[in-house]
């Protein structure tokens, strides 16, 4: 007992007594918070909600889009992919609001423009509806908006009856 030095009563020495001491006084410091940098793009972000989106897992797509919206400020797509969502959710109000969100960085966006002119024909603004359908055929004469602008001028004639 002597060749130890001086004991604490039961089987711990002043060497392991200090030991445990200063192990414990190492771990009482200050929590450290730890924070992760996201390692993925807006763009990585958007073909996720893209994937998840196609597999139907709709919560997780919204997530992803609105971290890409997030991690690029301005950039179009993810609103654009919010509005398309919501239009499949049948969240109309929000499919709208992100649509005009998105034309607001990309007001020439003729995909944009026939996406949100098809909402509003379905509500029944239907000038507001042509005025948008009309733009996108002015950037772009596809067939698709082409569709959609005979829609909305056959419901304008039908309503006019």
């Amino acid at each position: 007992m002597a060749e130890e030095g001086l004991s604490i009563p039961g089987h711990f020495t002043l060497k392991r007594a200090l030991f445990v001491l200063m192990l414990l006084a190492c771990s009482c410091s200050m929590p450290r918070i730890i924070t992760f940098e996201d390692p993925l793009t807006a763009k990585e972000h958007n073909d996720l909600g893209v994937a998840y989106e196609q597999k139907g897992m709709f919560d997780l797509a919204e997530k992803e889009y609105k971290k890409a919206a997030k991690k690029e400020k301005g950039w179009a797509v993810p609103y654009f992919n919010l509005g398309n969502l919501s239009y499949r959710k049948g969240a109309l109000k929000s499919s709208e609001d992100y649509y005009r969100t998105a034309l607001t960085y990309e007001s020439n966006n003729p995909d944009i423009l026939n996406n949100l002119a098809t909402l509003l024909y379905e509500e029944g603004r239907l000038e507001e509806a042509r005025d948008l359908i009309e733009r996108a055929l002015l950037i772009q004469p596809k067939e698709e908006y082409l569709d959609t602008y005979h829609k909305i001028l056959g419901k304008e004639k039908q309503d006019s009856r």
